[in-house]
């Protein structure tokens, strides 16, 4: 019923509301700025066809169009350092650990709890772990922006870093 593809400029970016004003505001004013600095890559979820769209319409969500973003996430390249992790991963790691960040995940308010946020969260770890058979990436990293959204990513086998409980760490191997 979806399909991810990369932000382009032809997606309805304005018409995108998660609840969270920050999200909305960095989707819209800075997503595309960073994929042309080569600074981040945004991935959206977008109707995969059509029909897609009726069905949404049908189901009383009149405002999707098939260049609607029902959620997107957001990769980068970064560091983090092993004593930042929680013991029993640091052991593991140098000093320095390369790492993918999931710098941001968000659902339309309107479709959140319907399971779209864990199949975008899968998506991001795939699209992560292909990378990091190229290029060097030991996990991915992420800044829950709350209590519940860590509980979210705890959920998946994220572990809380130490003294950080709103930063998150998955290895990939």
């Amino acid at each position: 019923m979806m399909k991810v593809q990369a932000l382009t400029g032809n997606h309805d970016r304005s018409g995108f509301d998660c609840g969270v004003e920050a999200l909305n505001l960095w989707l819209r004013q800075t997503a595309l700025q960073h994929q042309a600095k080569g600074i981040s890559r945004t991935f959206v979820a977008v109707p995969s066809s059509a029909d897609v769209v009726v069905s949404y319409c049908i189901a009383g969500y009149d405002d999707i169009t098939e260049f609607s973003i029902l959620g997107y996430f957001a990769l980068a390249s970064a560091f983090v350092l092993a004593d930042d992790l929680a013991p029993e991963l640091a052991k593991r790691y140098p000093r320095q650990i390369p790492v993918t960040r999931l710098g941001r995940l968000a659902i339309r308010s309107d479709l959140q709890g319907q399971g779209l946020g864990q199949l975008l969260l899968a998506n991001a770890v795939t699209r992560s772990r292909n990378a990091a058979l190229s290029v060097g990436s030991a996990g991915i990293f992420v800044d829950a922006k709350d209590d519940l959204a860590a509980k979210f990513y705890a959920g998946y086998g994220f572990t809380a870093c130490r003294e950080q409980p709103l930063k998150l760490y998955f290895p990939m191997w």
